[in-house]
């Protein structure tokens, strides 16, 4: 059974508003993109969506992701990793057995290797499009991010109920990356989406204003998964919480206050 929703806000990267919507009425005006990781607590255990950056990322960023690191404006602080961040709510990360990886960019999955008993959940696809990123992608992808042992990696394929009782469904939504997916938490009052990248505003009316080609494995697979989560959202009188929600401080309730 569902019982809390936690979001963590875990840093931020601030660009022009036509890098995530280019029909923005202001395309070079400056956006914070804030970075989140999510922790579901279920009567089965904790379950993590996604894992936050890199601590070597917080250390030296340049370092870890290059010289184009600094083009991005990446601004972390050195609480920001999962493991901190989680310790705001007394949550100790050995704890955490279940974890769900949206995509592996490094703002999603940079704290897998933290998560010292888990098994991370993984859409085929998105494992197969890690290992070889298109050119456009590279720079978004740091390989030893997800290097963890190949026991406690489990390859999902399409939509799949992660405890059997209809509460927390993986669903897959193509198009900002190839193995891009979401998850609906359904709760017995409240209903969620997380959608990761799959969608940019709470109220999906972006399903035709796309982002810059770079962030795009496929347009006609992103507008039809957006698409997809309307569908969701109304059969479930769902919330949509959105990764990159630019309104998040006015948006969302953030740890250590909860959903439930």
């Amino acid at each position: 059974m569902f019982k809390r929703l936690y979001a963590f806000h875990a840093g931020s990267e601030y660009c022009s508003n036509c890098v995530f919507d280019t029909q923005s009425a202001d395309p070079a005006g400056i956006s914070e993109i804030p970075y989140f990781f999510y922790l579901i607590e279920h009567s089965n255990g904790f379950v993590a969506f996604d894992t936050g950056v890199n601590l070597d990322l917080i250390r030296d960023m340049r370092s870890y992701l290059g010289p184009h690191a600094q083009d991005w404006k990446i601004y972390v602080r050195p609480n920001d990793d999962v493991r901190s961040q989680l310790g705001k709510i007394g949550v100790d990360i050995k704890d955490v057995k279940t974890v769900v990886l949206s995509h592996l960019h490094y703002d999603h999955a940079g704290g897998m290797n933290l998560f010292e008993n888990a098994v991370f959940l993984v859409q085929r696809d998105e494992w197969g499009f890690a290992l070889n990123p298109p050119g456009a992608q590279q720079n978004s992808y740091v390989r030893s991010e997800y290097d963890v042992p190949a026991g406690r990696l489990r390859l999902i394929d399409g939509e799949f109920d992660i405890f059997g009782d209809g509460t927390l469904i993986l669903v897959p939504t193509p198009g900002h990356t190839k193995g891009h997916q979401s998850l609906l938490i359904a709760g017995r009052t409240s209903s969620y989406i997380l959608a990761a990248d799959a969608a940019y505003v709470p109220d999906l009316a972006d399903i035709p204003r796309l982002p810059v080609a770079s962030l795009i494995w496929s347009k006609e697979a992103l507008i039809e998964s957006r698409m997809n989560l309307r569908r969701l959202r109304d059969r479930y009188n769902a919330n949509v919480i959105c990764t990159h929600d630019t309104d998040f401080r006015n948006s969302l309730n953030l740890a250590p206050a909860f959903y439930t």
